[in-house]
């Protein structure tokens, strides 16, 4: 089984600064056990020599992207600069030509940037539904994302959509499957495995509200 994580972001992006460099993360995962990780910078496509500095730490490193599509965010996996991303359109276009992994991140939370309704409406181009890290026990907008997993027999993949380290190792995904890039999508795609999952603690929440809201700059 491989210890999975594909929603991660790391140094100054579009909207925050980290405070950690991508090879920091790749260490700190490769401490936890991950063997599989997708980089998935807002806009921004990762340096591809990422790949091998992450393979000399036993870990298979995807590069990745949270795209603005429409005005909606979604994780788009095994893509590089001159991906054009910027319709639904595209995406699916690029499917046709390339084995992209298409996952629909934290789609039913408060925020104007989640999918909401446009994953039913492009549910054809979403190849799994994320189960993000970012809830309690008695707050949880994963739970209508697992029904539209459910209803549209979507698979459901765990992540930390980290910003910050401390969110890592909660909530990630489990695959049935050899290390290499094509046998992880497909794996992913046909529900090869599981999430493992436990609430977030309410005061690391609280630590990284605070962080979002008055130092992410």
């Amino acid at each position: 089984m491989l210890k999975a994580d594909f929603h991660m972001h790391y140094g100054k992006e579009r909207f925050h600064d980290t405070g950690y460099s991508a090879k920091q993360l790749i260490d700190h995962c490769a401490s936890l056990g991950y063997k599989v990780m997708a980089l998935t910078r807002h806009d921004e496509f990762s340096d591809p020599r990422l790949v091998s500095y992450a393979k000399k730490k036993g870990i298979l490193l995807i590069l990745g992207i949270e795209a603005t599509v429409e005005g909606f965010h979604v994780l788009v996996l095994n893509v590089r600069k001159g991906d054009r991303l910027k319709t639904f359109d595209d995406i699916r276009r690029l499917k046709r030509k390339k084995d992209i992994l298409v996952i629909a991140p934290h789609p039913y939370f408060p925020s104007d940037i989640c999918l909401k309704s446009k994953l039913a409406d492009n549910i054809d181009v979403f190849d799994a539904v994320e189960y993000s890290h970012f809830y309690t026990y008695l707050v949880n907008f994963n739970r209508k994302a697992m029904k539209i997993a459910v209803k549209y027999g979507k698979p459901i993949v765990g992540t930390s959509d980290c910003h910050q380290l401390y969110q890592i190792g909660y909530t990630y995904t489990v695959l049935e499957c050899r290390k290499n890039l094509k046998d992880v999508l497909d794996a992913v795609r046909k529900g090869k495995g599981g999430v493992v999952s436990v609430p977030f603690p309410v005061p690391k929440m609280i630590r990284l509200l605070w962080w979002m809201f008055f130092k992410k700059k």
